[in-house]
């Protein structure tokens, strides 16, 4: 009864498209840009019409950044996604997209929360634009009118939580053309996709009775996703939502991008951390982060009622050493939830 939909107004069948007569894709074929915002916008009426009550918050299309889920043509003498071609200036575009559907959705509820930019912590590639150059086009072509959240994507290898980590680039990447702009952010921040590391959830169950060899540190996988949503919390993310609860391609293979989950639906330990650092976190406040200790820090969070702190200690690898806190009413628990003695040195999980 407590879980919320965020929808994706997303996709153009052929007909409404600027399909080019040719498939090149069943995936990609489907978010080439809509031809005419009358159609689009009677679609997002429809959706939000129908769903009305249901789902309160949307995402307009998937990652338009990249050219194979923005395009106006396919180029044949390039291979596969490589082919596909976005328009001259595909920021402008966006946010005519965004506004037909802000304008749309709020006709039929205005209290619908519609988010809008839609960038990335990734860099340019020869079939994307980078974050930067992304946000800059679409605050520029006046995106920020047309939605009431600004979201992107982070997916991060490695272990964050500390200064200047790659959360905090990444965000940067995605947001800071818009602080550059504005000196402050004008709308809240979601994070609408992301994970901390690929091909790090193992087989699962499965690797007892199928050749599949399990190689992970569940320690580990906890200990990067937990530092991933810390980080984020960091930076003042509103909202974050991690991919994916349904990536699994076999049994006998660890999953690329699962999270949460093994292969074969049990909760993995990671989701068992994640669990623990909710219980503690979801009624309080970002308040700020501080070095305790060189390449210590600590994510201080406030209840929003002022009744209780939490301080989610982050050691960055070979940090100096830091002696746990002690004393009445404190409460030092490990990764998993499990009482810590006060006294003894931090280790190399959150």
């Amino acid at each position: 009864d407590h879980v919320l939909v965020l929808g994706e107004l997303g996709t153009a069948p052929e007909w409404a498209s600027y399909y080019p007569g040719k498939p090149h894709s069943s995936y990609f074929d489907r978010f080439y840009q809509p031809r005419r915002m009358e159609d689009y916008a009677n679609y997002v009426r429809t959706v939000a019409q129908r769903y009305r009550g249901i789902i309160t918050a949307y995402d307009i299309w998937n990652e338009p950044w990249i050219h194979a889920w923005w395009g106006v043509g396919y180029d044949e003498s390039k291979p596969d996604q490589a082919g596909y071609i976005t328009s001259e200036e595909p920021q402008k575009d966006f946010v005519r997209l965004m506004k037909t559907a802000f304008e749309a959705a709020k006709a039929v509820d205005p209290d619908i929360t519609v988010l809008g930019v839609n960038s990335t912590s990734s860099g340019p590639g020869s079939n994307n634009l980078g974050g930067a150059e992304w946000t800059r086009g679409v605050v520029e072509a006046g995106g920020l009118d047309f939605c009431d959240a600004v979201c992107y994507h982070q997916y991060i290898g490695g272990k964050p939580g500390y200064a200047g980590d790659v959360v905090e680039r990444g965000y940067q990447t995605a947001i800071g053309p818009i602080l550059e702009r504005f000196g402050r952010l004008p709308k809240p921040v979601w994070m609408t996709e992301g994970s901390a590391g690929q091909d790090t959830v193992g087989p699962g169950f499965y690797n007892h009775t199928l050749p599949c060899p399990n190689k992970e540190d569940v320690a580990e996988t906890g200990d990067r996703l937990c530092r991933y949503v810390v980080a984020l919390l960091g930076e003042g993310i509103a909202r974050l939502f991690l991919y994916s609860m349904h990536a699994q391609a076999s049994l006998d293979s660890a999953p690329r991008w699962s999270v949460l989950v093994t292969p074969e639906g049990y909760m993995h330990p990671s989701g068992a951390a994640l669990a623990i650092l909710t219980w503690h976190l979801e009624d309080t406040k970002f308040v700020e982060r501080r070095e305790v200790a060189e390449g210590v820090f600590a994510y201080l969070f406030e209840a929003k009622d002022g009744s209780r702190s939490v301080a989610a200690l982050s050691g960055k690898t070979g940090h100096a050493p830091y002696i746990l806190p002690r004393g009445d009413g404190l409460q030092v628990i490990d990764l998993f939830g499990n009482p810590v003695a006060g006294g003894r040195p931090l280790g190399e999980t959150l």
